[in-house]
């Protein structure tokens, strides 16, 4: 196959927010908040492996992955820690360490991800404390990246830096400007990171876990934050959870990543209602309901293997139930043309498609 990824970072250390924003060209238009579908998907992955170079061997962290993101689409990703959701996004950020290698057809609107304005997508992470600076105020990191992005001066940077505050529900962002990482919540500085992050006017914005740290209440809040930006600036959202509420809940469509395979892919009602695959299955049967009636909760035995030592086949059958010879030998792959679909060898007829 073509290889038409090949990304690298630092070996030594993680991008800075300056370095995801140096980019070439100069700003964007603005996006018109339009919803309308498009035949042509705005992100494309096919096939798209990613590996690393181990002492004897390589040993591969995502393998075969492929799936289609639409312009204004909230696209949720679901897994357990260590599936490989995290990976998948640096790798459409263009940020994986050196030590890593990836290889497969990658797509943005139509042409070679490669080949496309890196500002076409932008990445919210899972703890601001580890992006933003604890001692440069919240003003400059925002304004350096906004005047390296748009190229203008600091004073018109400046004030798109309170145009963007704005943007994402701070109240007064004059005074926020002026304050340091440290001197605001958790919520407030994830607010931040949203507005850094649209700074570069992406079309795919990409949130890798933004709530996870956050209480209930700040969670609902930044959701909501989220699902009102994409529709005014009609941007795809990836987003990436291990809370399988909050994607139904928020989701138009839902993947299921477990230990570098995608497993199942559909719509998030036809997945809801109809889980095909064993893992997704188990993944509803341990949450918990709001219910006076009790419910007895599913504990799934075991963990995500360890990247070394999976075998060829499919990487959840050590811990399903439902496995058959074949699913330890042959990995299996999502049917062709179906819009609700998984990869496993056991399903019965009647239930590949909903």
């Amino acid at each position: 196959m073509e290889t038409l990824v090949s990304f690298t970072a630092s070996p030594s250390a993680e991008p800075t927010l300056a370095d995801m924003a140096r980019v070439p060209g100069t700003e964007s238009g603005a996006v018109q908040p339009s919803l309308l579908p498009r035949t042509q998907p705005l992100l494309e992955v096919s096939g798209l492996d990613v590996w690393t170079a181990g002492s004897h061997e390589e040993i591969r962290l995502l393998e075969s992955i492929s799936l289609t993101i639409r312009e204004g689409e909230f696209f949720a990703l679901v897994g357990e820690s260590g599936s490989g959701k995290s990976l998948l996004c640096s790798t459409l950020m263009g940020i994986l360490p050196t030590n890593l290698g990836a290889r497969g057809d990658i797509y943005f609107d139509g042409g070679p991800l490669a080949a496309v304005d890196r500002r076409s997508r932008a990445m919210i992470f899972q703890q601001p404390s580890r992006y933003l600076n604890p001692v440069r105020t919240i003003g400059f990191q925002l304004t350096e990246t906004v005047r390296i992005v748009s190229r203008g001066s600091t004073h018109e940077a400046g004030e798109r830096a309170i145009s963007l505050l704005e943007a994402v529900g701070i109240e007064d962002p004059r005074s926020t400007i002026k304050k340091y990482p440290h001197e605001l919540s958790g919520g407030m500085n994830q607010r931040v990171m949203i507005a850094l992050a649209l700074a570069r006017r992406p079309r795919l914005l990409i949130a890798d876990e933004p709530t996870s740290a956050l209480d209930v209440t700040t969670q609902r809040q930044i959701m909501d934050l989220i699902e009102k930006l994409r529709a005014d600036w009609n941007m795809a959202v990836l987003f990436v959870t291990h809370d399988l509420n909050l994607a139904i809940e928020r989701s138009d469509r839902i993947g299921v990543i477990y230990a570098g395979q995608l497993i199942e892919m559909g719509a998030t009602d036809a997945i809801a209602q109809q889980p095909l695959h064993p893992y997704t299955r188990n993944l509803f049967s341990a949450v918990p309901e709001i219910s006076l009636n009790k419910v007895k909760l599913v504990a799934l035995a075991g963990g995500v293997p360890d990247p070394a030592i999976r075998g060829p086949g499919c990487h959840f059958a050590p811990r399903c139930a439902h496995a058959v010879e074949a699913c330890a030998r042959v990995k299996p792959a999502f049917p062709d043309a179906l819009s609700h679909a998984a990869a496993c060898h056991n399903l019965g007829l009647g239930h590949a498609a909903s």
